[in-house]
């Protein structure tokens, strides 16, 4: 499948990584929700040997995500990391993953419950409560308004304060709760008054016309066609892992600074690579095929695995119409001072979910993509605007990637773009995990 917003695949994956060597460490092993069921296979898990097998036939001890895909688990686990603003090692024992010690695992399930029980009865199975509803990126939610610079107090149950809440035997929520069930509105007082006529809107281009106009911004047909491969240099403005901490004393947490990254495209082909100080390259490729990264060694599945797909695109945004349905021109916005045309259309591969990108009104060229990541429990969005645009033989690249994401805000800056400069396919190839330590005598 072609995929239609090249710089949010590359730059989605970034922010998590940074996260996750926060949390893990580089010397651990694959980011798995739980330990595969049965006879371990090969680490790192491939999405091949998922394919086909549910949750809970291909890992261990999986009770509250029972029945969804074993390739949907992982995107499962990303979202709460985001949601709740933790690494794996908040609920999962590293090295461990199916083991009950922690609590937190335990309590996790009990939100994953009780989220999917509101969502079935109280809204119609829509999914309206995830975990950020209450979470919004810390790991204990707030259980009243906080003032700047506050604290959460510690206060007593509802069931204290109010005995009767006290439920016992407990068991359903009573289907007469759903909004489809509940009776009509009932008005009182005045009939409310009209509403003043809107003003007509104005005149839209078609979708064909502005993606076209793209097409001739860019530099026509004949100069995308012309490139075969494009090899970015440059920095990344981002979270930055800190360096190693000596063994038994806190790792100090991610801090803003800038890196060298790289960005090589050979369509369908891509991979990234962010330089951290120390640590070593941490990067992130699709081979045709396969999306991986390397820290730790794995393979994307699910939504990732589609965001992932996104580091081969050329250009992006230029696939659009043939990866979404109802493809549309349907406002005109600002962008700074800029009008822009906002393109809306809903995904055809995966969660059937809206996708926008918006283009300059009077160059024609891509301002902005926004899109979401899906997963079983919820979504987190990512905003990308493409700025400062220059002429890479024949055609228009943009120098300047800025990125707002729950993971992090992200601005990349290419000093050197090179269009069909030789690339390596091996560079594309997931690495190969190194082999298990042997046994002590």
């Amino acid at each position: 499948m072609k995929t239609k917003m090249s710089v949010r695949g590359f730059t989605g994956m970034v922010g998590p990584l940074a996260m996750a060597i926060f949390a893990l460490g580089m010397n651990t092993p694959s980011l798995r929700a739980q330990a595969p069921a049965g006879a371990a296979p090969p680490l790192p898990l491939t999405a091949a040997s998922m394919s086909g097998k549910t949750a809970e036939n291909y890992y261990k001890k999986i009770e509250a995500l029972k029945g969804i895909p074993a390739t949907e688990v992982h995107p499962a686990m990303e979202y709460i990391t985001t949601a709740l603003g933790v690494g794996c090692g908040y609920c999962h024992v590293i090295g461990k993953f199916d083991l009950e010690d922690k609590r937190e695992k335990h309590v996790a399930r009990s939100m994953i419950a009780m989220t999917m029980a509101l969502n079935k009865t109280v809204f119609d199975g829509k999914r309206e409560i995830t975990c950020y509803t209450c979470h919004h990126g810390v790991a204990k939610a707030a259980a009243t308004l906080l003032l700047p610079g506050g604290k959460m107090p510690a206060e007593p149950t509802a069931a204290e304060i109010f005995p009767a809440l006290d439920l016992t035997g407990f068991v359903n929520l009573d289907p007469r709760m759903s909004p489809s069930k509940a009776p009509a509105t009932v008005m009182s007082g005045p009939a409310p008054m009209a509403k003043p006529a809107a003003a007509p809107a104005a005149s839209l281009p078609s979708a064909d016309a502005v993606f076209n106009k793209y097409v001739e911004a860019l530099g026509g047909k004949a100069a995308i066609d012309k490139v075969t491969s494009i090899v970015h240099k440059g920095t990344v403005d981002m979270l930055v892992p800190a360096p190693p901490a000596p063994q038994g004393t806190p790792q100090p947490p991610p801090a803003m600074g800038t890196v060298a990254a790289e960005l090589d495209v050979k369509s369908p082909k891509g991979v990234i690579s962010v330089e951290f100080p120390v640590r070593g390259p941490a990067m992130m490729g699709f081979d045709g095929t396969i999306g991986w990264h390397n820290t730790p060694i794995r393979e994307d599945t699910g939504d990732e695995l589609r965001m992932v797909k996104e580091f081969g695109v050329k250009v992006p945004a230029l696939d659009f119409k043939g990866d979404h349905t109802n493809v549309q021109v349907d406002a005109t916005e600002k962008i700074g001072d800029r009008d822009v045309y906002r393109v809306v259309g809903t995904r055809k591969e995966g969660t059937a979910v809206l996708d926008r990108i918006y283009f300059d009104a009077q160059t024609g060229l891509l301002a902005r993509t926004y899109t979401t990541m899906q997963s079983v429990l919820g979504s987190f969005p990512e905003e990308t605007s493409y700025e400062d645009y220059r002429e890479v033989s024949g055609l228009k690249v943009p120098f300047t990637v800025r990125v707002v994401s729950a993971e992090g805000n992200r601005t990349y800056k290419w000093s050197q773009v090179d269009a069909n400069a030789p690339v390596d396919d091996a560079k594309f190839t997931k690495p190969t995990p190194p082999p298990p330590p042997m046994p002590r005598p």
